[in-house]
């Protein structure tokens, strides 16, 4: 395959018009080949970051936005689609995709995945934790049809399953979340890539107290040589979202 190959993800937290462009200021001199962004909306603001997109040449894909979607988009490439059944609650929530970097290199399937919050700092609501739960059922099936293909491929996004390890004291993290976050591990044989290069506790995400934790996930299959994974905290730092972008580096 090509000498490095890099992906983005980054929640962007259905946007303003105002916002979005300062979101595309800063994502359009990264040198990531694709980006996968989360908590896209139908508004004046995703659908700027959909048209610009369109404009450059991009291949992208886009899911269904009525309750916040998935935006896939292959600055070099093409994208398929990568046919799995969707999950039966807010199927919009995730993409199955083939990225074709190069004729010359074997396609990557990408899972893009906005996952179902609840609060992990204040309580949630019966109704909030019912539909996390519902959630996750669902998803673990998308993740179990998709794994079973046995081709390689990463599943990237605002996943919205805390990682366990964390500084903050998280009070209300479902115990059906935390199994979730090791089953793609231990049970689907899936490599978390930014916790194989950090020991340390990051953060991706913080609420307006300043509490927070890791949400965005990049989990690959063992045949895809992860060379490094970061978080760029600038986009939340300076106020574009409420996420850090993880990136993705393969060799």
């Amino acid at each position: 395959m090509a000498a490095v190959t890099s992906l983005l993800t980054l929640n962007v937290s259905n946007p303003p018009r105002a916002r979005a462009e300062s979101l595309l200021h800063w994502l359009w001199p990264r040198e990531e080949d694709l980006w996968v962004l989360t908590e896209v909306g139908r508004g004046e603001g995703s659908n700027l970051l959909l048209s610009v997109c369109r404009a450059a040449g991009f291949a992208i894909r886009v899911t269904d936005r009525s309750e916040l979607g998935v935006m896939t988009v292959a600055r070099v490439g093409t994208l398929d689609e990568a046919t799995i059944d969707p999950p039966s609650l807010l199927p919009g929530r995730v993409d199955s995709v083939l990225w074709q970097e190069d004729s010359h290199v074997e396609p990557i399937r990408v899972l893009a995945t906005y996952g179902v919050a609840s609060d992990p700092v204040r309580y949630a609501s019966k109704a909030q934790r019912e539909r996390k739960r519902q959630w996750l059922t669902a998803y673990e099936k998308v993740v179990s049809q998709w794994v079973s293909r046995g081709e390689r491929g990463i599943v990237l996004g605002d996943l919205n399953l805390v990682d366990p390890v964390h500084d903050d004291v998280l009070k209300y993290v479902l115990t059906e979340e935390t199994a979730m976050y090791h089953d793609l591990s231990e049970r689907h044989g899936l490599v978390d890539a930014f916790r194989a290069h950090h020991d340390d506790a990051q953060m991706s995400w913080m609420d307006h107290s300043g509490v927070g934790c890791r949400y965005d996930h990049a989990f690959a299959t063992p045949d895809l040589v992860v060379e490094a994974s970061e978080l760029v905290h600038e986009p939340r730092v300076d106020g574009l979202t409420d996420h850090s972008a993880l990136t993705v580096t393969l060799d």
